[in-house]
């Protein structure tokens, strides 16, 4: 879909106005957007939010490689301690409901520092809350390593959501009839 996907319309707003704003409702302290460093669109665009970005250099980098400059963004700018807590999504969902990331933040226990994945219907999926903790345990992934990884190696919980499963945008029939085009 090209490098703008992420700023095309989605229901009348560019994808990651919405999941911004769906974090924000959700009740999240801190949100790290992750771009290309070379996505200059992207960035100016983020520029004036109440946002923190952090950027990869690789052209296309893996998701474990944006999640850690992610998480080093968190490190640097607001020194975690035991018990807090970082959630992931990507940013192509439009769909993400501020609900269940409520869900899933209320599910927490900073105490059993346990995984927490948002289930539709028994399936995993976003957003997932990890413990401080595990950040280390990302940064520790072989190159060949992912964040499913994490699922695998560690206990998780599932939170159930009542809600629709968020819907990523790949292809731009996964859009809304008539968007598609970025807007300029």
């Amino acid at each position: 879909m090209g490098s703008d996907k992420l700023l095309l319309p989605y229901e009348g707003r560019p994808i990651i106005d919405r999941v911004i704003d769906a974090w924000r409702e959700g009740g999240v302290d801190q949100i790290v957007v992750v771009v290309r460093a070379d996505h200059m669109a992207l960035r100016a665009h983020l520029q004036d939010s109440a946002i923190e970005l952090a950027a990869v250099s690789s052209p296309l980098p893996e998701m474990v490689d944006s999640v850690r400059a992610g998480l080093r963004r968190l490190e640097e700018k607001f020194a975690p301690k035991a018990g807090d807590a970082w959630m992931l999504a990507p940013a192509d969902l439009p769909t993400l409901d501020p609900a269940a990331i409520r869900e899933v933040l209320a599910a927490y226990d900073p105490e059993a520092g346990e995984t927490l994945a948002a289930t539709y219907e028994d399936r995993r999926s976003h957003p997932v809350l990890f413990a401080w903790s595990k950040a280390q345990q990302v940064a520790a992934l072989p190159p060949s390593g992912t964040i499913r990884d994490l699922f695998t190696e560690n206990s998780w919980r599932g939170v159930s959501i009542a809600q629709a499963r968020p819907r990523d945008v790949d292809v731009p029939s996964d859009l809304p009839l008539g968007e598609g085009k970025s807007e300029k």
